[in-house]
């Protein structure tokens, strides 16, 4: 403090001809302090801004509407508090965009701010006169609005957030900004930080965001190449005895609607199941289970009639056995050079990414 005193004094002023006494002087090291506004507590701070708009004057509790457009500036803006209650309406470019804020080191400072920024600036004008010259924010006596330091301490109490201060509304817009997407550079501009290492104290909320943002496009990754990129299958199993006892009389009872030779239909309900798991065609069921085609229609005559979705039912079959839609045609006979017996209980299959 004493230290920037003397540089306005001697720098800025050049009220005297000497070097600084207070630059050797070791700073005490201030922790910077981070507070930001959750959207909850957002949420609660409009509810008390909207009672207290609603309570007459005079009353506990009531708001002033000049001290609530202060608030919602310095939300929607990011700017300084002394930046806002000084602002005027020549500052104001609406063409542009822009406020044109004073600042006595570099010139005048051109600040962008956006659409619904506007449309409060409009909203003010027109509630106070449509005015050309003078203040912003102006009391109901038409002075300049010095203070909300009291409307704040009210609200924040109201709304449970008694250590928010209002310059945290500031941080409160760089951390949205930097989770909107912008850079650590665009919210320097916002701001008007002169200093890359000032906007640099947001810098891990910008490693929050990438973080996010490569969970969020990995997932999205994972969800698409889900159905393909599963892990193999489990080795088929033909069905033990006491699961066939619980479908024997079902799948028997269905015999009398299929005309033809009399067929294990244990093994042929085994020959479906071993197409559906592993994803091969009809015409490559293993010798074993019999003809593919007598194994094909037996299982287009049990979808038809719902008695494979009861099979499975009973059966407590995964997802990849209760069934697809049976081809329009018939597999390709076998072969006799094709009917070679192999071991189905060591069929494994995967499915390349």
């Amino acid at each position: 403090m004493i230290g920037s005193l003397y540089s306005r004094i001697i720098e800025d002023w050049e009220l005297a001809d000497m070097r600084n006494p207070a630059r050797k002087i070791k700073r005490f090291t201030i922790p910077e302090r981070e507070r930001f506004l959750t959207p909850e507590e957002r949420q609660r701070v409009q509810a008390v801004i909207l009672a207290g708009l609603k309570i007459p004057a005079g009353r506990k509790g009531h708001l002033k509407i000049a001290s609530v457009w202060a608030i919602d500036l310095l939300a929607l803006t990011g700017r300084r508090r002394d930046e806002i209650l000084t602002l005027t309406w020549p500052m104001v470019d609406w063409q542009h965009s822009l406020l044109n804020l004073p600042d006595t080191k570099t010139g005048q400072l051109k600040v962008p701010v956006s659409a619904r920024v506007l449309a409060l600036l409009k909203h003010i004008h027109d509630q106070t006169g449509n005015p050309s010259s003078g203040y912003v924010l102006r009391t109901s006596s038409g002075k300049r609005l010095r203070s909300i330091n009291r409307t704040w301490e009210n609200i924040r109490a109201a709304a449970g957030i008694p250590d928010v201060r209002l310059h945290d509304l500031r941080h409160s817009f760089a951390s949205d900004a930097i989770m909107s997407g912008a850079s650590l550079s665009t919210v320097g501009k916002l701001l008007g930080h002169k200093q890359e290492r000032t906007t640099k104290r947001y810098a891990h909320l910008a490693d929050d965001y990438v973080r996010n943002a490569l969970e969020t496009a990995t997932d999205r990754i994972v969800e698409a190449v889900q159905p393909t990129a599963a892990l193999p299958p489990a080795p088929f199993e033909p069905m033990r005895d006491a699961q066939w006892k619980t479908i024997e009389a079902m799948v028997e009872n269905t015999r009398g609607r299929c005309g033809g030779p009399r067929i294990d239909l244990r093994r042929t309900v085994d020959a479906v199941r071993w197409v559906l798991h592993t994803g091969a065609k009809w015409s490559e069921i293993p010798a074993e289970f019999g003809a593919s085609t007598t194994c094909w229609r037996w299982y287009e005559r049990w979808c038809s009639d719902g008695t494979w979705h009861q099979i499975a039912a009973a059966l407590e079959l995964s997802q990849t056995e209760v069934g697809r839609k049976p081809e329009r045609r018939p597999p390709r006979a076998r072969s006799h050079r094709d009917a070679r017996p192999i071991d189905v209980t060591a069929v494994e299959t995967s499915v390349p990414l």
